[in-house]
């Protein structure tokens, strides 16, 4: 159980990607950990996510529940030659699995996706054709 608002937030969006389930499967790169695992050779076409909370703002007069906001981005990864269909198709299902007004919960933090997700397709670099999705987050918390 993770302590601390922002591992808890993180943690509540973490597993609502990982509950999605994609055909085919596509691996995880997530923040701070060795991706591929020792061994293995990275896949062409996988997910990359990072997690980029904001400042916190006191929304009320005195003390009171701050409010997190911040960004989880799912980057869509797949190798040269896929076209932009199907990655897109697949930055489709993210943000389907994240709609807009979505509430989490994780160790008693609520969090909340208050904007649909969006999908900016970049330039294809180095083989490799990037679908960043950006979801929108925000929580109030002591």
């Amino acid at each position: 159980m993770p302590t601390g608002v922002e591992a808890n937030i993180f943690k509540a969006l973490m597993d609502r990607l990982l509950a999605l389930t994609l055909t085919p499967a596509q691996a995880i790169a997530a923040p701070n950990v060795a991706f591929p695992p020792a061994g293995q050779t990275k896949p062409k076409d996988y997910l990359e996510v990072t997690f980029l909370p904001n400042r916190t703002a006191t929304r009320t007069v005195g003390p009171g529940r701050q409010q997190h906001r911040g960004i989880m981005q799912v980057t869509v990864h797949y190798g040269s030659g896929t076209g932009i269909v199907v990655p897109l198709q697949r930055a489709d299902q993210i943000i389907a699995h994240f709609p807009k007004d979505l509430i989490l919960y994780e160790s008693g933090v609520r969090v909340k996706v208050y904007r649909k997700p969006y999908a900016i397709p970049l330039p294809p670099q180095n083989g490799s054709l990037m679908v960043p999705v950006t979801i929108e987050y925000e929580s109030f918390n002591a």
